[in-house]
């Protein structure tokens, strides 16, 4: 159950906002550095592995989504965002 350390941030197409583009993790194989992974990677991790982040409330599941400002998919968002809010875009970025 790799837990969602760091992001890696990218400016959306128009520039107004930020996309995630690439997610980290740590493991017991790498201990230097999170793995980091794509999106669709992760969406696709996800059917069998659960991803989640430390929120201040617990923690939150990734799941697959749309950007909250533009509609962009594939998206990654956590199951505890608001409309307006992607909890993601608060980790560490990479």
């Amino acid at each position: 159950m790799p837990e969602i350390v760091v992001v890696r941030l990218i400016e959306s197409d128009d520039q107004s906002h930020f996309h995630v583009d690439l997610v980290g993790y740590h493991t017991d194989h790498i201990t230097t550095e999170p793995i980091m992974i794509a999106t669709e990677r992760a969406i696709s991790l996800m059917l069998y592995e659960r991803l989640w982040i430390k929120t201040p409330d617990g923690e939150a599941d990734l799941v697959s989504g749309k950007c909250s400002v533009c509609g962009h998919e594939p998206y990654l968002r956590t199951t505890s965002d608001a409309e307006n809010e992607e909890k993601l875009q608060s980790l560490t970025e990479a």
